[in-house]
């Protein structure tokens, strides 16, 4: 990470654009942060419908934390999702977290959480956005990375858990598929 970026800025990872944003640490110690690792996923059934989220957080000494719960009021898919990155970033500092690494399926969370000038979301989701970025300003460490929804299977199934939908059937692609380019 270079020290020349300002507080508070996001950039790539890797010149290869590989999905894994960051933020340099705001911490003036040599000794990195520990990192608590967050999966998190929204969903709305039907949608717009009733909204849940499910997380998994890990703590770096290995402990896992799990959230499903559903949410008040109706909404669409995407303001579960934000929801469920508000509720695993407020649960993460509660349990003492100061480095954060969060995973998502949701594109727009990660492109929102990783350009502060992205433009702005409808109010109802913007909110969303604000609350996030304010929680995650009060980390040392923060990272956000896309995940495809295969490999967040665990934070979906905490999210349809608290909608009382039955358990999706994972696929995950054959090691030799082919992507198409």
């Amino acid at each position: 990470m270079s020290q020349e970026e300002p507080a508070g800025s996001f950039f790539l990872a890797s010149p290869q654009a590989d999905d894994r944003l960051q933020r340099p640490s705001q911490s003036t110690e040599d000794t990195p942060t520990p990192t608590w690792i967050a999966h998190c996923d929204g969903g709305a059934w039907p949608n717009p419908g009733t909204m849940a989220l499910g997380a998994v957080l890990t703590s770096p000494d290995g402990v896992v934390r799990q959230l499903s719960q559903r949410l008040a009021g109706s909404g669409c898919n995407n303001e579960a999702e934000w929801r469920a990155t508000v509720a695993v970033i407020a649960f993460a500092l509660k349990h003492g977290a100061r480095g954060l690494h969060l995973h998502t399926d949701s594109t727009q969370v990660r492109d929102h959480l990783s350009q502060p000038d992205s433009p702005a979301l409808p109010p109802a989701l913007q909110t969303w956005v604000d609350e996030a970025r304010s929680l995650a300003s009060g980390l040392n460490h923060f990272s956000v990375q896309w995940v495809p929804r295969h490999r967040n299977a665990q934070a979906d199934a905490l999210a349809r858990q608290a909608l009382e939908l039955p358990p999706k059937a994972v696929q995950t692609p054959h090691p030799r598929a082919r992507r198409k380019r």
